[in-house]
């Protein structure tokens, strides 16, 4: 069967997205990137960047009049929000309650298997938060269950989030896709502020950033964590021009000294050999492959040069801190609060997906996922629960000079003529063309397993008593702490409890088998297969002993006795334990 999303192309849906999220396709979207509420508990306001016109105003209410929705009962009716405000003031309400936002069905489902342990996550948070943040919780749940089955088996999700929920929404993602399946919780620097002025003492650090949570579909997902080098970062980076003003860069041939020796790596190509014991860098295929490509050169002065060029460069490896990309700024802004530049979106596209790939933003009320992903050639799909979100994509299109459905605002010809968006109603829903509508479902978890003791004595009482019978003396030297007078301190520290047969020789953890190390030997054995009798006389053949002679250490089977009768009298006390 065709995935239904391939035809969805330019597709805005008003809607409640769990609707949308229902309709689509099993496995049919390379990447969903999405922007929900936070569960901040307040009510965000804000108005359109410049005002709406009357003919934005009359065009929302047109559309809605020809899907019958005349009013604020009918839009109650059909599951989205009634577009407020003649001058496009917009409230957005980021208070969530059970009466209102929650359904009992979602909490039934939940309930069942594979997704039990979201009811639990659902409770913990009720419990350790509030009512409030539980329901929204619930709210987000019932939406994230249905993304890892729509989404491709290299797909991905980028869920933006703040301090206020992201805890609760990573353990909800645990949940749902998978702690293994989790890539990276990205940090967004969305500006350099501090905290809030005031006459009273701050109460925290400044508050300036965000959280993008980045979970995989699979460990087939693949990501480019990598930007374009910048104009001012080209000349340091690719300084050297060829015969043709190909710019690039030299790259080493063959190794340094650090590497050590590496005998296979040492030959001799083309009548050339490396100075060096460490080798060249690359197998002689691969050297005469990069000669072949012409990124390895003879110059006419008998010396050879590696070059990488600029059109081979992935770009500056980025990690997981994002300071680089500023919040929403001039031309750019809607005039809502919680907006995110298209820069932020684009980063992700361009990282996670390829041309032609199918990018799912359901909560796309600023637009800035789809502006993204048509700047960059992808595919895409869109809703929000509000009409206004068509103004406001229209808008944000015709900023970088796209039209929409042959409209184009301001006097330069569109880049993109042929941007043609389709708006579809709550109640045009694609519908399902795949085999198998059941949802995908997470593995479910091992059945628990208990960790039993290592041994019936804890180890810090089997320090203690192992060295009371040496004197305070490490068994295997006669390591001791000592004051300035030469006496010894009876104390545990500074010494490493260790096996005296190894385990890797059927040795046991119980006291018997154990022994007082110093930590210097210690670490220096490793887990060499060693009798502690054996490695006592490397130690005195190495003159590292602290005693005279390996005699005046404690006599290991008089204190392999001591330690049976100790381990009898725990096993008498504790008798479950034996």
């Amino acid at each position: 069967m065709t995935k239904n999303s391939a035809s969805l192309n330019r597709t805005l849906f008003i809607a409640d997205n769990l609707s949308l999220l229902e309709s689509l396709d099993n496995e049919s979207i390379d990447l969903i990137c999405i922007d929900p509420p936070f569960a901040k508990n307040q009510t965000f306001v804000g108005a359109l960047r410049p005002p709406l016109s009357k003919e934005e105003r009359e065009q929302e209410l047109a559309t809605l009049a020809d899907w019958g929705i005349r009013n604020r009962a009918d839009a109650a009716r059909a599951g989205i929000e009634w577009p407020d405000g003649e001058d496009g003031s917009a409230k957005f309400r980021d208070i969530w309650r059970w009466e209102n936002d929650v359904h009992e069905e979602w909490l039934a489902d939940m309930g069942k298997p594979p997704y039990d342990g979201l009811t639990q996550v659902i409770e913990a948070t009720r419990r350790a938060h509030s009512e409030g943040t539980a329901a929204y919780l619930t709210y987000m749940a019932i939406r994230l269950i249905e993304m890892p089955r729509v989404l491709k088996h290299t797909g991905s999700l980028y869920l933006h989030c703040d301090p206020t929920a992201n805890a609760y929404l990573r353990m909800t993602l645990d949940a749902i896709f998978g702690q293994r399946n989790l890539r990276n919780e990205i940090v967004w620097e969305r500006n350099s502020g501090s905290a809030k002025g005031s006459q009273h003492r701050p109460k925290k650090w400044g508050a300036n950033t965000d959280t993008i949570l980045f979970y995989a579909k699979s460990e087939s997902a693949s990501v480019s964590p990598f930007r374009p080098l910048t104009e001012e970062e080209i000349p340091d980076k690719f300084p050297k021009r060829d015969e043709s003003g190909r710019l690039y860069a030299l790259r080493p041939l063959w190794s340094g000294r650090a590497m050590g020796a590496r005998p296979n790596l040492c030959f001799e190509w083309r009548g050339f050999r490396n100075p060096h014991p460490s080798g060249w860098r690359l197998s002689e295929e691969r050297l005469e492959q990069e000669y072949q490509n012409g990124n390895i050169v003879i110059r006419p002065d008998g010396k050879l040069e590696r070059r990488q060029y600029i059109e081979d460069y992935d770009g500056v490896s980025l990690g997981s801190c994002w300071y680089d990309i500023s919040k929403a700024m001039g031309n750019e802004r809607t005039g809502y609060p919680t907006q995110k530049p298209v820069a932020l979106a684009e980063r992700i596209v361009m990282a996670s997906t390829s041309p032609g790939d199918i990018v799912l933003d359901c909560f796309a009320g600023c637009a800035y996922v789809p502006v993204a992903a048509e700047r960059n050639g992808r595919r895409w799909i869109a809703c929000d629960i509000s009409p206004r979100a068509f103004t406001v994509l229209r808008r944000q299109f015709a900023k970088f000079r796209y039209s929409v459905n042959g409209q184009q605002d301001g006097e330069n010809p569109a880049l993109i003529a042929d941007a043609d968006v389709t708006v579809r109603s709550p109640f045009d829903m694609p519908g399902r063309t795949d085999e198998s509508p059941e949802p995908i479902r997470p593995k479910p978890l091992p059945e628990r397993k208990f960790k039993v003791p290592a041994s019936i004595i804890p180890e810090r009482e089997m320090l203690e008593f192992l060295l009371g019978l040496s004197g305070y003396l490490a068994w295997c030297c006669g390591f001791a702490n000592r004051m300035p007078d030469g006496s010894i301190v009876e104390t545990t520290n500074n010494f490493h409890l260790d096996h005296i047969d190894p385990t890797s020789k059927g040795g046991s953890h119980q006291i018997a088998n154990r022994a007082p190390m110093c930590p210097r030997h210690n670490i220096l054995k490793k887990d060499r297969w060693v009798h502690l009798r054996e490695y006592r006389q490397e130690i005195a053949d190495a003159g590292e002993m602290l005693v005279n002679t390996t005699d005046e250490l404690i006599d290991l089977s008089v204190a392999y006795e001591a330690a049976l009768d100790r381990h009898a009298q725990a096993a008498s006390a504790n008798p479950s334990r034996r």
